[in-house]
């Protein structure tokens, strides 16, 4: 089977207007900069896209732009991260109806913790409904996490999962999870920023990046230094965006990934529907980023 996906998968933000409306213009022109930066692969209605603020209807309007923008020049992965499995279905079935997207992503049910067995279950299901390969994203913003056995498990019994997106942050938790699955027909994909270049050191063929949104050349740089082997190459270019994501990190959500965007040339986003708080970049986080990106050189 080999693999479906490699490099960056893009997890694209949504602009929003002032008033909470989606900026569609916007939206386009970060797809046409990301395309421009080389990116060939992005991932739709994430959690950096805000997609627990988006109705059904928006997220069907998200994919089919990205669709329209990309047409034969990209990947699409589209993600279902609702509440139950019944949403969950109506969304993939929405999803596949358009016919915009080469593949789904789900996760582990928001709030509270599942039992592992809960867990199969439940994507083993959805797994097995969807009309497109699955992915799973293991993320520390569900109540619970899948053990490496339980990746191995449904990987094993069902055939239509195809890849993995891995945000534990937590090394040792990759590598089990790597012995247990067949990593030739297997996508593994980094799912932290900070991370992703060891990731690629460890056998993973690309991450699903929301760093990227501001800096996709330098997200490339290092999983297209991994996919090539040249792993000295691909853990420099991790350095550099640790030095990048150091500085965001002093603001909340995506406030300063929006704002850094005016580095790189892409359309800088203003808005997001998180509270004003979550959009705020102060002036003291303001000089460190901009401190930071003149002695990178920007």
């Amino acid at each position: 089977m080999g693999h479906l996906f490699t490099g960056v998968l893009t997890e694209i933000i949504t602009p929003f207007n002032e008033d909470g409306s989606i900026d569609y213009k916007m939206a386009g022109e970060l797809i046409d900069f990301q395309l421009e930066s080389g990116i060939k692969n992005f991932f739709v209605n994430g959690l950096g896209a805000e997609c627990h603020e988006l109705s059904t209807e928006e997220k069907l309007e998200l994919l089919k732009l990205v669709y329209a923008r990309t047409k034969g020049k990209a990947q699409i992965m589209a993600c279902s991260f609702e509440n139950d499995l019944m949403t969950n279905k109506k969304l993939l079935d929405l999803y596949a109806e358009t016919g915009m997207c080469d593949a789904f992503c789900i996760t582990a049910p928001p709030f509270f913790r599942h039992t592992q067995k809960a867990l199969i279950d439940y994507c083993g299901q959805l797994i097995d409904y969807a009309k497109k390969p699955v992915y799973i994203y293991n993320c520390v913003q569900m109540g619970a996490l899948f053990a490496p056995e339980t990746i191995a498990k449904l990987q094993k019994e069902h055939s239509n999962f195809r890849g993995y997106k891995d945000a534990t942050v937590d090394v040792v938790h990759w590598i089990q999870t790597s012995n247990l699955c067949d990593m030739e027909n297997f996508d593994f994909l980094g799912g932290c920023d900070g991370l992703d270049g060891v990731y690629m050191t460890l056998g993973a063929v690309g991450c699903v990046s929301f760093m990227a949104v501001p800096f996709p050349k330098e997200m490339k740089a290092i999983t297209d230094a991994g996919l090539a082997g040249d792993f000295k190459k691909c853990l420099e270019a991790q350095r550099r965006v640790m030095v990048i994501r150091n500085a965001l990190k002093l603001a909340p959500f995506n406030a300063a990934y929006m704002y850094a965007q005016k580095f790189t040339g892409g359309p800088v986003v203003l808005h997001s529907r998180m509270p004003a708080d979550q959009d705020f970049v102060s002036d003291a986080a303001k000089a460190v980023i901009d401190s930071t990106m003149k002695e990178l050189g920007y």
